[in-house]
């Protein structure tokens, strides 16, 4: 191989070993033809010219000058070619710049052609080859403030035209689960770790899930969803219920309980307020399978058992079997519900796992079962729009089956944010019968990871019986009656456990916990007189002087120490938000002005001021819960 080779593939090892292993291990198979036209060098690959043929570097200028430029910008460069637009993207962007060329063979050819070793080298450069190594570049530098921007020549679009809308759905949904990600810590974090503590009283009664493992072993799951096919299966739950472990989920008890057809377990794992999923049933006989986050009313119910599926993927979580030294490692979650049920069969040792009503796509404008909390949704099409849409059947019904609060303009407010956000995300999957069918994002976003984990636990079978939904890869695809026509009559469903939590430890970590709370507030009050001498500073100069900068390198270090040694503990938990809002300032940051250095201190004022505040909160509910002990 040549110099420039050599040089390529030094740099990446560097950044990327294993990528640049994959690189060295391959073998060209289609040798694209390398031209010389209007004093540019093109490639011709699969009959089509990579760039453009009158000015190939013209085109990757004017493509990257039409994109968002700043310090948080991600620019996504799809196609390598012989590099055009990923140098003009290296040279000029002052964000992050992500290469995805999934074809091996251009990456070598164009390695072997072309000196990138400078352009890797920088530490805001990223190369990828596939989806799964994108999405941990995106994911590392995501911001709820910044949406990775795709770059690519027109004529990247024609070659791979056949997979192109596929790869950007792809894309989109996974970013959108990233942006979920870090909203959801944004906004949740700090409400999550206080519904921890309030629960700690009723979590002493509350058995870890992993303490009756394999009780059902062998045995078959069937994980009840409340998709628009669980209507059509509810004679044939009757008919199979006393050979099968039934699991189903908050929103589809209610369609269960009007049939009379009791489960043995029940999950609901929200944060928010549900019980009107469950209200007025009769559950004292079905054990109740929750997270120690999951909101407090959830546990005012009368269950036969509640059981703990503490999701180690839930940094919250940490809290919780820190305090009692749990193992988390068997509880995995992906922040949908139907996942949680998945894993609770797994851990109860089911060997056949079916699902029902895991429709994850609108049938026949159905959003919902007929009888499930919210039955009044529908999907149809509007010819005046030429689009999909979802409305409420009832829409008052739908507002009270969404909300408890005792306003009825907050419950109507609540159900119209939602009826929007649906409709803002309406999307398109492969439906099992290959077709394109209508859904929502999130629901588009669950099916690879409900296709993951039959991947990861393949010492078992798994089934779908929706027949009409969402394609779920690593799923048969069986009727219901099919699935369970060889089943048997479960002898004996009794569970037994002796697990007893240690209270006398759970009483000291929480006094240890006050006490590392009260060190820390020494630090953040430092960090307010830092920040106070900071702004008296600018005021009386006027100006970022050398004085000024010498207080934001003061603060600024204040503010690392206490967001990098406090990593994973409860503090961080409870500062999460303004501590997102400081990175994305800092890094917009070019040039310090009145103006920026104006708001950086409006932004660690308000982080150092909160975290004063919520950490008095968070000791006083500390306190109290260790008094109700």
């Amino acid at each position: 191989m040549s110099n420039v080779y050599q040089k390529n593939i030094s740099a990446l090892i560097q950044k990327n070993p294993v990528l640049a292993r994959r690189i060295t291990d391959y073998v060209i198979k289609d040798v694209p033809q390398l031209i010389n036209e209007n004093g540019f060098y093109n490639l011709v690959y699969k009959n089509t010219r990579l760039h453009n043929p009158a000015n190939p570097l013209g085109e990757a200028q004017e493509i990257f000058a039409r994109a968002e430029n700043t310090p948080v910008a991600i620019h996504l460069i799809y196609g390598l070619g012989l590099g055009y637009l990923f140098q003009v993207a290296s040279a000029n962007s002052i964000g992050t710049v992500i290469l995805y060329e999934p074809d091996l063979n251009i990456l070598k050819i164009a390695f072997t052609l072309v000196d990138f070793s400078k352009d890797i080298e920088k530490n805001n450069v990223f190369i990828a080859d596939n989806i799964d190594l994108l999405g941990e570049y995106i994911h590392k530098k995501s911001n709820t403030k910044n949406t990775p921007l795709m770059l690519t020549t027109r004529a990247y679009l024609e070659l791979n035209n056949e997979t192109f809308d596929e790869m950007v759905e792809n894309i989109q949904r996974m970013i959108g689960s990233f942006s979920l990600d870090l909203k959801y810590t944004q906004e949740k974090f700090y409400p999550l770790t206080r519904s921890i503590i309030r629960n700690i009283p009723q979590l002493l009664n509350e058995i870890p899930l992993t303490a009756i493992k394999d009780v059902f072993k062998g045995k078959t799951a069937v994980v009840v969803s409340a998709g628009p096919t669980l209507d059509r299966n509810i004679e044939t739950l009757k008919k199979y219920r006393d050979n099968i472990i039934l699991i189903v989920v908050g929103t589809a008890m209610k369609t269960l309980a009007k049939h009379n057809i009791t489960p043995d377990f029940l999950c609901i794992i929200e944060a928010y307020d549900s019980s009107k999923q469950i209200a007025g049933l009769d559950l004292s006989e079905v054990n109740f399978i929750t997270e120690p986050y999951s909101n407090p009313n959830l546990r005012n119910f009368k269950f036969k058992q509640i059981y703990s599926h503490i999701s180690q993927n839930m940094p919250v979580n940490s809290i919780w079997s820190s305090l009692t030294a749990q193992n988390i490692n068997e509880y995995l979650s992906k922040g949908t519900v139907s996942y949680t049920a998945l894993n609770t069969a797994r851990i109860l040792g089911c060997s056949k796992i079916v699902m029902v009503g895991q429709d994850l796509a609108y049938i026949e404008g159905q959003c919902y079962s007929k009888d499930s909390a919210y039955k009044d949704l529908e999907c149809r099409y509007n010819k005046d729009n030429n689009r999909w849409e979802i409305t409420a059947k009832n829409f008052e019904e739908f507002a009270n089956s969404l909300s408890n609060s005792p306003d009825e303009e907050k419950r109507k407010k609540a159900a119209e944010n939602r009826l929007r956000n649906l409709n803002n995300s309406l999307y398109y999957v492969k439906g099992i019968k290959g077709d394109k069918i209508p859904t929502e994002s999130v629901y588009a976003a669950f099916i690879k990871p409900l296709t993951e984990f039959a991947e990861m636990f393949n010492d078992r079978e798994y089934i779908n019986t929706s027949m009409e939904g969402a394609q779920i890869d690593g799923y048969k695809n069986m009727p219901l009656e099919e699935a369970l026509k060889d089943t048997q009559p479960i002898e004996t469903r009794e569970i037994k456990s002796d697990y007893k939590l240690d209270l006398t430890s759970l009483k000291t970590n929480i006094t240890t916990e006050i006490s590392n709370l009260k060190k820390t507030k020494e630090d953040v009050l430092n960090g307010e007189k830092a920040v106070k001498t900071l702004n008296n500073d600018l005021k009386r100069y006027k100006a970022p002087t050398v004085e000024v900068l010498k207080d934001l390198k003061k603060v600024s270090q204040l503010f690392l120490n206490l967001s990098t040694s406090k990593a994973g503990t409860l503090f961080d938990f409870i500062t999460a938000s303004e501590k997102i809002d400081i990175d994305y300032e800092m890094k917009m940051t070019g040039n310090f002005t009145i103006e920026t250095l104006t708001t950086l201190i409006a932004k660690f004022s308000n982080y150092f001021n909160n975290a004063e505040k919520k950490i008095d909160r968070v000791i006083q509910l500390l306190s109290n819960t260790l008094e109700k002990l």
